[in-house]
């Protein structure tokens, strides 16, 4: 059994006065936030630290959740897409994720889908494939095939999100399940499930460090994000080639 411990690593307890009073807490930053922060710091027989700077932090990532959904709320919701290598990549992601997620709420150690989530959306889904799709989801130099690809896959993985995050943070996913995707509450949705997509996450660590690469390249050379750079794209990510010139602006 792990124990709670302050800014300076002593076991909190109310006789040393070091211990946090959570109802003032959680009114003052909301019930979400501290399930959030619970359920993502807590591992089960391990100590943890506890501070209300750290607990307030963790509105970061409920924040981040919030401007994704609000970006998504501008293209409609399609009911299918005829997926881009891209689009199969992150649902590629996707499944891994709903394999450890399911594995951690069968065991009841909220710690794993906490964790996982919070790195898939923030790390994958927001910094990269969304960067990656987003001139496409808007139809700029793309069909409208592949359009709807992108806006397809975004609204699935969203919605997916939604659903493995509804046990931890109860009132922020079914406030946005049901401004995006239903009138009824995210919790009558049925479990998720797999759906078997071709494994290709492999290719996951080309894609970020080659995002990266360009980025700092750009920092390097004071440009701005949406400016032209001339760079070579790696012969293993020729698959994802249009839609990485589009994200960074490449110039063949």
């Amino acid at each position: 059994m792990g124990y709670g411990l302050d800014e300076k690593g002593m076991k909190m307890s109310k006789s040393k006065g070091n211990a946090i009073d959570p109802l003032p807490l959680i009114e003052k930053i909301g019930a979400d936030t501290f399930r959030f922060w619970s359920a993502s710091e807590i591992n089960h027989g391990y100590d943890f630290r506890c501070s209300e700077q750290k607990i307030e932090s963790t509105k970061k990532f409920l924040s981040k959740l919030w401007n994704v959904s609000r970006f998504l709320s501008s293209f409609p919701v399609i009911d299918s897409g005829i997926p881009t290598p891209t689009d199969k990549w992150i649902l590629s992601e996707l499944d891994k994720l709903i394999a450890e997620c399911k594995k951690g709420y069968k065991e009841y150690n909220f710690f794993i889908p906490a964790v996982a989530i919070r790195e898939f959306t923030w790390n994958l889904f927001a910094a990269h494939y969304i960067e990656m799709v987003k001139v496409r989801a808007y139809g700029i130099g793309f069909s409208d095939e592949e359009k709807n690809g992108a806006i397809y896959t975004l609204h699935k993985t969203l919605s997916i999100i939604l659903k493995l995050l509804a046990p931890i943070t109860p009132f922020i996913t079914d406030y946005l399940w049901q401004t995006l995707y239903s009138k009824q509450s995210i919790h009558s949705e049925h479990q998720v499930e797999q759906e078997a997509h071709e494994d290709v996450t492999s290719i996951t660590k080309e894609i970020t460090e080659f995002n990266s690469k360009v980025w700092n390249e750009k920092k390097r050379m004071n440009l701005s994000l949406k400016d032209t750079i001339q760079i070579t794209i790696p012969d293993g990510l020729t698959q994802f080639k249009k839609d990485l010139q589009s994200m960074h602006n490449i110039k063949d």
